[in-house]
């Protein structure tokens, strides 16, 4: 079993606990594999399968531990970062005026594409209602 393990360039979750078996560890979206460390005072050897090109998304990586040909793993799913923007949340409002009307307040996190349907369908309705 092993004494220690930590990743120096990814976030493991939980903390590690030589009775747990099972962990995530976030990564940002330029790593390609983990940096694990380990200690131990016991006569095993460790190998490590799943740790290279990581790719956007959920990675699979097994730490196997053998003792006189008993074998423990530890099972790490490393979440790497899209490189795509994801927006999560809301964290200020925009006030957004057109023209003399009442203003729209617009919550600058809800993706593009619904932003632009919203402003637009809210325009044709105002410029409707000045034709009239």
């Amino acid at each position: 079993m092993l004494d220690k393990l930590e990743i120096t360039n990814g976030k493991l979750s939980p903390d590690y606990n030589k009775y747990n078996d099972t962990y995530t560890v976030k990564v940002e979206k330029d790593v390609t594999s983990l940096d694990i460390n380990y200690e131990t005072t016991e006569n095993v050897k460790v190998e490590i399968f799943g740790n290279d090109n990581l790719k956007e998304g959920e990675n699979k990586i097994v730490i196997s531990i053998n003792k006189e040909d008993n074998y423990e793993y530890i099972y790490l799913t490393a979440i790497k970062e899209s490189s795509q923007t994801v927006f999560s949340g809301i964290s200020d409002v925009t006030t957004l005026e057109i023209g003399n009307t009442a203003p729209v307040y617009v919550a600058p996190l809800i993706g593009a594409s619904c932003f632009l349907i919203i402003l637009t369908l809210y325009a044709m309705l105002f410029t409707s209602k000045k034709r009239k």
